[in-house]
C-alpha cells in the first residue's frame, strides 16, 4: 500500500472542526516575533533573528523548539509544545514572518524527499519549508534549524500555495488518525484535505487507503481512480489501485497499471534508493548497487546516495571503493555538514589496516 503524505506521526492531539484554521497564530507568537526583531532593521536581520528566537537552545538565547514527528500540530500546539514536525514548525515560522509583515511563502524541497517501508505501508515522505525573498534577487530558505539555505544549488524548492499547505495538513492529520485506530475520524480528515484543494490527489488517495483499512473495495477503488483522474502521475494512487485490481482479479488491467507505474519511478531518485535499501536488507547487492547507481545518476548531488553506496560497498569488502565514495559524499554535503563523514572515513580506513576490528 503506498501513502503519498508528508512527515506524520503517531499520536493525535484534539480534533479540529472544519471551520478551524490550523495555521492561525496564537497572540503569544506574535509578540514574540514583534519583540524579536524590533531592533533590526533589514529582512535578513529580522529573519535570522527570528529563526535563532525560535529555534536555538535556551543555553544560546532561544527558545529552543524542536523536531518532534509525534503528529501533526496546528501552529498554536507547536507553539504551546515547542515543538513540532517539518509541517508544523514551517506553518510556525510562516506565521511568525506575517506578524512582522514579511512576505513569506511556502515550499518544498525536492531533493529532501525520501521513500521508505513502515510495515506492510510504503510511504513516499515529502519535506517542507519557508522562502523568503529579498530584493533584488535573492531567494532564502528557512528549515526548522536557526540558519538559511539559498534556494539555488543544491537545496531545490518549488511554491506551495495556502490550500495546498492547508491540504497536506488535514492529509497528515487522517494518516495520523488511521493508524491510531480511528479510521472514522480519519475519513473526516481525508475529506477535509479534499474540500479545501480540490486540485490536489494527495486527499483522494489518502480516503481510499483508509477505505481500505476498512475493506470498502469499492469506495477506495473510486477514490483512486478520482486521485488518478487529478494527477496520472501519482504513483501512490496507481500502486493502490493495481493492488485492489489484482486482490480482485482483474489482473489485466492491473498489468497496464504496473506498467505505467514502473515508467514514472524509474526516474525517482529517491524510489530508486529506496530499492536499493530494500535490497541491500535482503542480501542482494547487486541489485543494490545497480539501483543506487541509477539514483546518483539521476542526482548525483545528494551525499546520502553517495553514503549509501559506500554501505554498499563496505558489505561487500570494497573498502577502497566505500572510502572513495564517502569522500565523494563530503564533496557533495553542505559546508557544515562535511565534517561528519571524517569520523566516517576515519573507521573505514582503519578497518582497512586491521580488518579484524
Amino acid at each position: 500500500m503506498f501513502l503519498r503524505i508528508l512527515m506524520t506521526g503517531l499520536l493525535i492531539a484534539g480534533c479540529l472542526t472544519a471551520q478551524d484554521n490550523p495555521f492561525e497564530a496564537p497572540p503569544e507568537l506574535q509578540a514574540f516575533a514583534r519583540k524579536t526583531t524590533l531592533h533590526h532593521p533589514s529582512v535578513r536581520a529580522k529573519l535570522q533573528a527570528l529563526l535563532e528566537g525560535l529555534y536555538r537552545t535556551p543555553e544560546q538565547g532561544g527558545l529552543g523548539i524542536t523536531y518532534d514527528n509525534a503528529y501533526t500540530r496546528t501552529v498554536e500546539e507547536a507553539w504551546r509544545d515547542k515543538k513540532g514536525n517539518c509541517l508544523s514548525l514551517t506553518a510556525l515560522y510562516v506565521s511568525a514572518c506575517r506578524a512582522i509583515d514579511l512576505r513569506v511563502q511556502y515550499a518544498e524541497a525536492l531533493n529532501t524527499t525520501r521513500w521508505r517501508r513502515v510495515g506492510s505501508v510504503i510511504r513516499y515522505e515529502r519535506h517542507v519549508v519557508s522562502l523568503v525573498q529579498i530584493p533584488p534577487a535573492e531567494d532564502l530558505v528557512a528549515d526548522f534549524l536557526p540558519e538559511f539555505r539559498r534556494r539555488m544549488g543544491a537545496y531545490r524548492v518549488v511554491i506551495l500555495n495556502e490550500k495546498t499547505m492547508r491540504s497536506l495538513f488535514y492529509a497528515n492529520r487522517a494518516v495520523e488518525l488511521m493508524e491510531n485506530g480511528l479510521p472514522e475520524e480519519a475519513i473526516k480528515y481525508a475529506n477535509l484535505s479534499i474540500k479545501v484543494e480540490k486540485r490536489l490527489s494527495i486527499g483522494w488517495n489518502i480516503l481510499g487507503v483508509v477505505e481500505k483499512s476498512l475493506n470498502n473495495l469499492v469506495e477506495a477503488e473510486n477514490s483512486f481512480r478520482k486521485a488518478m483522474l487529478i494527477d496520472p502521475s501519482d504513483v501512490g494512487a496507481l500502486g493502490n489501485l493495481e493492488a485492489i485490481l489484482r486482490e480482485t482479479g482483474r489482473m489485466d488491467e492491473a498489468g497496464k497499471l504496473r506498467e505505467i507505474s514502473h515508467e514514472i519511478r524509474k526516474h525517482d531518485p529517491y524510489f530508486n534508493a529506496f530499492l536499493a535499501e530494500e535490497a541491500m536488507g535482503e542480501g542482494d547487492l547487486d541489485e543494490a548497487l545497480r539501483r543506487i547507481n541509477t539514483a546518483i545518476k539521476i542526482q548525483p548531488h545528494d551525499p546520502d546516495f553517495h553514503l549509501a553506496r559506500a554501505r554498499i560497498h563496505l558489505l561487500a569488502g570494497k573498502t577502497d571503493a566505500a572510502i572513495k565514495a564517502i569522500q565523494e559524499a563530503q564533496r557533495r554535503a553542505e559546508p557544515a555538514e562535511r565534517a561528519r563523514y571524517d569520523d566516517k572515513m576515519a573507521a573505514i580506513k582503519s578497518m582497512k589496516e586491521d580488518p579484524k576490528k
